[in-house]
């Protein structure tokens, strides 16, 4: 397959605080994203991963999916016309859904593309995806106009092209689906407690006064396995979450108070939490400097990367705060600052956040690099040798 490569790549610093040397892995005049970063699109090597880009990231429907290779610091164009894009992290092989209703699966690694084929209909043209490690299965919700409306949980079977329906609930309006990455026998679930649908499906209140959860089912929707979650047990989750490894363990953050940045009284150690199905209490990680948002576990379930704001939005000279990047051991409890200053607050549009994630090497660190006069970047945060260690 003949493969063209262009050269966008520049390294941009090296962090004051680490030593990490940060590259702008793209430069275009188009917003480029590094995707979600709860199911990382690297492949097994850690050298290549996936982007998305588009003109207008607030009006044009659809992205183009790109290839960056962190070797050679170039990209290539794979496709057109993306919807949306999914992946068992790590697993180096992408699923995208198509303006033409088909699924693509991409190769990171080959860039080999491949059709799916599918049953007629079956994918709600705004479907959000997650796909098992083994690429049978494809998780997805869809919304059903009974009365009241409702929100159905389908697992469809590639290799059968059967479909079920594993749960059913009115408030999983953001279900944030995700396969455990290890082995694929469970589906994890965001429940926005309190939330309502009109007649029409449209989305009343998104959220309720109790706050978003999150649970375990197995794959078939049985075995639903409640976590120590949100309310009572914490603050309620952001909705940003993530299996640890193959642990049974579920990783997450908890809201903070947005007007003087308390942190949860019931929690003042910090708001970056952990927990299994048996657990009767979370465990928080210690780190109270910090208010944690989107986190990725890595793939050996040890360490983990968040964005962190300090308590204050702005300094005393009200000076914009923007996020760092913190590489954390969950096992050991250290932590340390990788980036500095990601270039915004990480907040806003969906597009502006940094949704880090580490490459299945732990090598680098892939994040959305925000400039609030242009376009969105993807960089890469090389770890320093050492760094990993010296957390335990």
């Amino acid at each position: 397959m003949s493969t063209t490569w262009a050269a966008e790549a520049c390294d941009h610093r090296y962090d004051p605080n680490s030593g990490a040397l940060i590259t702008y892995l793209t430069c275009s005049a188009h917003t480029s994203i590094n995707i979600y970063c709860e199911q990382p699109y690297t492949s097994p090597d850690g050298n290549r991963i996936a982007i998305l880009r588009k003109a207008d990231v607030s009006f044009d429907p659809y992205w183009s999916l790109l290839v960056a290779d962190l070797t050679t610091l170039k990209v290539t164009m794979i496709a057109r016309g993306v919807q949306d894009v999914c992946n068992a992290a790590w697993s180096g092989l992408l699923i995208c859904s198509m303006d033409d209703g088909q699924l693509l699966q991409v190769n990171l690694e080959t860039l080999a593309t491949e059709k799916l084929a599918l049953p007629p209909k079956v994918l709600p043209r705004t479907a959000t995806l997650s796909v098992s490690p083994d690429q049978r299965y494809i998780a997805f919700a869809r919304l059903v106009l009974d009365t009241p409306p409702i929100i159905e949980i389908v697992v469809l079977d590639l290799e059968t092209q059967e479909q079920k329906v594993v749960l059913r609930h009115p408030e999983l309006v953001n279900s944030h689906l995700q396969f455990n990455p290890i082995h694929g026998r469970d589906l994890m679930v965001q429940h926005n407690r309190g939330a309502k649908m009109a007649a029409d499906g449209s989305i009343e209140a998104d959220i309720g006064p109790e706050g978003a959860t999150h649970f375990i089912i197995d794959r078939d929707g049985s075995n639903q396995r409640e976590l120590a979650c949100g309310v009572p047990h914490t603050s309620a989750s952001t909705g940003h979450s993530n299996f640890v490894a193959d642990t049974g363990r579920v990783a997450w953050t908890g809201t903070w108070n947005l007007s003087d940045g308390a942190l949860d009284p019931k929690h003042p150690q910090g708001n970056l939490f952990t927990a299994g199905p048996d657990d009767l209490e979370a465990t928080v990680f210690p780190a109270p400097e910090h208010r944690f948002t989107h986190v990725n576990v890595s793939r050996c379930g040890r360490y983990f990367i968040c964005d962190s704001m300090p308590p204050s939005m702005f300094d005393a000279d009200r000076v914009l705060n923007n996020a760092a990047l913190v590489i954390g051991n969950l096992a050991t409890g250290k932590h340390r600052i990788l980036v500095s200053d990601i270039g915004g607050p990480s907040g806003g549009g969906q597009h502006t956040h940094a949704h880090a994630y580490l490459t299945a090497d732990n090598r680098s660190v892939i994040y959305n690099a925000p400039t609030l006069g242009g376009a969105t970047q993807v960089c890469a945060a090389r770890v320093p040798d050492g760094f990993l260690e010296a957390l335990g």
